[in-house]
């Protein structure tokens, strides 16, 4: 099994982000709305994909060492995504950890948030953020593993003022 990382670029690989990224609102938003009753368009303000065509460019606008936003590919096949951005001075978020269902069981998760971790350090952030919503049990334990533990909630997070008393805020030092 090959699994690469790639760089994403906001115009060249516009097709396959927009398409990453709007499946992984679309799983969101069933889950939010199953848990919460909640629909996400009303929280975005319009359509999944309206807003991730909005906030494609500041996903892979960073460039290394202060961010980097990858696509993933297994065996040549796009796979996932994931990224760490900058919030502050050493202090960094992982961003988008995604894994395509029919990608899903493999381990590939652990192996994206490994390295999002890894790049982390290695652009010299002392400390990791990650918000996360309560359906994502697995995830949660894989962050738990590596290190993260729970924290308030933090200036920069994505997540919508709606969502923050129900959401999982995490951080590793």
């Amino acid at each position: 099994m090959t699994i690469t990382f790639e760089p994403a670029d906001a115009h060249r690989d516009r097709d396959v982000l927009l398409d990453l990224n709007v499946r992984y609102f679309e799983w969101m938003e069933q889950c939010i709305r199953r848990d919460f009753g909640i629909e996400v368009s009303d929280l975005l303000g319009g359509s999944i994909p309206g807003y991730v065509a909005l906030v494609l460019d500041k996903l892979c606008a960073a460039q290394p060492p202060e961010g980097v936003f990858y696509i993933v590919r297994r065996n040549g096949e796009v796979s996932g995504m994931g990224g760490v951005r900058k919030l502050a001075d050493g202090v960094s978020e992982m961003k988008r950890v995604f894994v395509s269902p029919d990608q899903r069981g493999g381990g590939l998760g652990a192996i994206i948030v490994r390295r999002l971790i890894a790049d982390s350090d290695a652009f010299g952030y002392r400390t990791m953020r990650l918000e996360s919503g309560p359906f994502m049990g697995s995830a949660h334990r894989l962050y738990e593993a590596e290190g993260f533990r729970d924290r308030d909630a933090y200036e920069g997070a994505e997540v919508p003022q709606e969502l923050r008393h129900n959401w999982r805020f995490m951080e590793r030092s």
